[in-house]
């Protein structure tokens, strides 16, 4: 291993770089006084008294007197591990003590207040879980923002782009209604050209940048990107899907209709 990858894993360890230099070169030296540990670990002498005095508390260096002089040398590495072995026993008491509390942090803890849910989708098969989520309740309205030459990403995943326009007509065989504000693209043309077998209305927008699709449907918001990674996120919390349905039910009679 080499000297910085040492000097870096004392510091994950929990010793300042300071400490770690210290040690290194109490190890190196052996026996010797702090104006030589100085020098070589290029501290000032003040200063490396004081992390001599740290590295002494924490039990890697020792100090004793030869002819007078302070001398302080540094204790076997495998110390380290005494020192790992102390931490964890450490921190198995302190969870065990967490552990103890947790019924009574329970019982303070709002039962009223619901924690919002959220779940992380990849791939082609995590992108499809998610619009399958879209349609497990029939007779809804899913709300939505996107660009369908995004969504419909027939570039980076033919068999997605097939399966989409197959979910399309599942979606309405649920009688589950698409009202979307759409970007105008040629994919989007070929979505309105269908909107009344696909039970699609649509808002239009031009020019607009659009690469991630934004769905809100129930108590869930979900965001697809169908781009390079493909990725989904779904979010369930009814406060957050209210407010952004409500946001696009606001602005919808303010836009003109696609065509």
């Amino acid at each position: 291993m080499a000297i910085q990858d040492f000097l870096s894993t004392l510091q994950i360890f929990g010793f300042t770089p300071e400490e770690s230099a210290v040690y290194l070169v109490s190890l190196e030296l052996g026996a010797q006084p702090a104006s030589v540990i100085a020098k070589k670990a290029k501290l000032k002498r003040g200063q490396t008294y004081n992390v001599l005095s740290q590295l002494k508390d924490k039990g890697i260096v020792q100090e004793f007197t030869k002819d007078g002089v302070r001398q302080f040398t540094g204790q076997s590495p495998s110390t380290l591990l005494s020192l790992l072995a102390a931490r964890e026993e450490d921190l198995a008491v302190q969870k065990q003590k967490i552990l103890q509390l947790m019924p009574f942090l329970e019982k303070l803890r709002n039962p009223l207040i619901v924690q919002p849910k959220v779940r992380f989708y990849q791939g082609v098969s995590g992108l499809k879980e998610v619009y399958n989520d879209t349609i497990k309740v029939p007779d809804q309205v899913v709300y939505a923002v996107c660009d369908f030459e995004h969504t419909f990403p027939a570039e980076h995943s033919k068999e997605l782009h097939n399966w989409l326009w197959q979910y399309t007509d599942r979606r309405a065989a649920q009688n589950v209604t698409f009202h979307g504000i759409v970007n105008k693209s040629k994919e989007s043309d070929l979505a309105y050209k269908w909107r009344r077998k696909q039970k699609r209305k649509m808002k239009m927008l031009k020019n607009v940048y659009l690469p991630v699709e934004l769905m809100i449907y129930g108590d869930k918001v979900a965001l697809l990107s169908t781009k390079d990674d493909m990725v989904g996120v779904i979010i369930e919390d009814k406060p957050i899907a209210e407010m952004l349905r409500n946001m696009l039910q606001a602005i919808w009679p303010f836009l003109p209709d696609y065509r």
